[in-house]
């Protein structure tokens, strides 16, 4: 049986096309969407321009929220992102997958799609030689009401979307000062670990891998240190604490990270915190009651006092 669907394949251009148009959308540089957004025709029913101005916000809102939805699927609780593990419908132990946007509530991906499948559904057609093909078309305006129909179109650009061979190659700026829609010119064959960036934020994104880096580096290193400050009160030591503490970290650490026992003292109320211990440093009021870790040179001045 033929599919009519009046799109040029040839080559992947009608691919490609769709591709930056649905890029545009999202982005908000492209806003015909639908016969809501033309130019006036003449002899055909359109509603107010107040009701076409909510089923423009009603079309982005929705289109937006399904592919945000959609790329959620793709990260999980540890945040890395595996974009070809991406899906529209939950296996039978999982909660539903689920739009995600802060301008509507949320909706059931999969089931939204099935309604409006069923509202436009495809035409069986007859050929001139006698055999069946199926025609294949976007929702068409029939004066229904504006924003289900602008809803009806976000539902049939994703579908578009999921339909070509770049449904795992969209991704989303994750710089808060960005947030833009991108397309990667291929498919990842590996995870993205630290968050999507677009070619216009790759410095940024540089930055934070580097700070996540060195804060994973860091947690790694008080780790040792904990163990070691228990150690040390453990077995009544009367080596300088700090200077022992540091000898160890450096053992596991020092060819790629050298530290003092400096380093040990300015990271000891954290240490202590890791350990579960209350912080052994003189500590004065804070603010709200709170306690907070004196200046070095109170504590001296304390610890001079109190001897």
């Amino acid at each position: 049986m033929q599919i009519y669907d009046g799109k040029n394949h040839a080559g992947g251009q009608y691919e490609r096309f769709i591709r930056d148009m649905i890029l545009d959308l999202l982005n908000g540089q492209e806003t015909r969407w639908g016969v809501l957004n033309w130019p006036p025709i003449p002899g055909l029913k359109l509603p107010s321009a107040s009701r076409r101005r909510a089923a423009n916000s009603a079309f982005i809102n929705r289109l937006r929220a399904f592919v945000d939805g959609f790329i959620q699927t793709g990260i999980d609780s540890n945040g890395v992102e595996t974009p070809s593990s991406r899906r529209v419908r939950a296996s039978v132990d999982e909660s539903p997958i689920m739009t995600v946007s802060a301008d509507e509530s949320p909706v059931v991906i999969f089931d939204e799609i099935h309604e409006s499948w069923r509202r436009n559904q495809p035409r069986p057609l007859l050929n001139g030689d006698g055999t069946t093909a199926v025609g294949v078309n976007q929702p068409r305006w029939e004066s229904q009401d504006a924003e289900l129909y602008a809803r009806d179109m976000a539902t049939y650009f994703f579908q578009e979307l999921l339909a070509s061979p770049f449904w795992s190659c969209i991704g989303k700026c994750v710089n808060p000062n960005c947030k833009r829609y991108f397309f990667r010119k291929r498919q990842r064959k590996t995870a993205v670990k630290r968050g999507s960036y677009c070619g216009n934020c790759k410095l940024v994104g540089g930055a934070e891998r580097t700070r996540l880096s060195r804060e994973r580096a860091k947690l790694e290193m008080l780790k040792v240190a904990g163990q070691a400050w228990q150690d040390w009160g453990s077995r009544g030591r009367r080596t300088d604490r700090a200077a022992w503490v540091a000898d160890r970290v450096n053992k596991v650490f020092g060819k790629t990270r050298f530290i003092r026992p400096k380093w040990v003292n300015q990271n000891r109320e954290a240490i202590e915190t890791l350990v579960g211990e209350e912080p052994q440093a003189l500590l004065g009021e804070g603010a709200g009651g709170g306690t907070r870790l004196l200046p070095r040179s109170r504590r001296v001045k304390a610890g001079q006092e109190a001897g």
